[in-house]
């Protein structure tokens, strides 16, 4: 059984100071085997953001894995974004995370979907590349033994809830889906939307789940309050725990869904509670 705390859309610069304290003290509580960080660490990819998300992974027992989202890019630095974009990400973040792992229950790789610049106007939509994603699958494919969990993670959506559109429109996003669908993973972990959705796709009798979170701990809220998801690998089913901020500034567990693993259905638990 592993545990994976999914946290996405921290946007350190706009922090709620008290949801941050919150989510350290939530690790520590449900002690997951890894979080998985599904990018937009910062807000404007400044250095004193990077430290502060740096010195929140430091609390935290499980390893972290975290993809670059396009607000980690250097914003006010035209150079950089354009020469490198995730030179910051990766030199003040350092040894606090890592863009892959693996143990003997799961492996995770990341995918970047993030852009420094790109030939369109929105520059903070996503673009998936095929050749890293085929790159991607072969691995998870290669070195994952029998009944190990593969998961994918990434910032962008490669499916989304009313198609690939507005917000979701991930250049090649339709076809990394398909490539990792086929190449046998199980779950994809996104952000970008700040909303909470879980959305399956099957080859043969194989399904794999597409799961995205909430903004963790940022005011940058948006329909849907901020929060986490704790997702649990069982042998035929991922419990799904989906947690919100409450008024206190604490998380509370808001609704436990059931996603499938052979029938590509959701069976929700509601603990009191509507789902979202």
């Amino acid at each position: 059984m592993t545990k994976i705390m999914h946290i996405a859309d921290l946007h350190f610069g706009r922090e709620d100071e008290r949801l941050v304290e919150a989510l350290a003290e939530k690790e520590q509580e449900l002690r997951p085997d890894v979080v998985v960080a599904s990018g937009d660490l910062t807000t404007f990819g400044r250095r004193r953001e990077f430290a502060a998300a740096r010195e929140l992974f430091d609390r935290f027992d499980a390893p972290v894995v975290a993809s670059p989202g396009n607000h980690d890019v250097p914003y006010a630095n035209m150079f950089s974004r354009l020469v490198s974009p995730w030179r910051r990400f990766r030199r003040r973040m350092g040894d606090t995370i890592t863009g892959s792992y693996a143990d003997d229950d799961v492996a995770i790789e990341s995918l970047e979907t993030s852009r420094g610049a790109q030939w369109r106007l929105d520059w903070s939509l996503g673009k998936a590349r095929p050749d890293q994603a085929r790159e991607i699958a072969g691995r998870l494919e290669s070195n994952s033994p029998q009944g190990q969990l593969k998961v994918v993670v990434c910032h962008h959506p490669l499916v989304a809830p009313g198609g690939m559109t507005g917000r979701a429109k991930t250049r090649f996003g339709e076809e990394a889906a398909d490539i990792f669908i086929r190449g046998g993973a199980h779950l994809v972990l996104t952000g970008h939307m700040h909303q909470v959705f879980a959305l399956s796709e099957r080859h043969g009798d194989h399904v794999c789940w597409f799961v995205s979170a909430s903004t963790a701990f940022s005011i940058r809220t948006r329909d849907e309050p901020a929060g986490f998801n704790l997702l649990t690998a069982e042998e035929d089913h991922f419990v799904m725990d989906i947690y919100v901020a409450n008024e206190e500034g604490g998380f509370k567990q808001y609704e436990r869904r059931h996603l499938t693993r052979k029938e590509a259905e959701i069976v929700p638990e509601h603990p009191g509670e509507p789902g979202i």
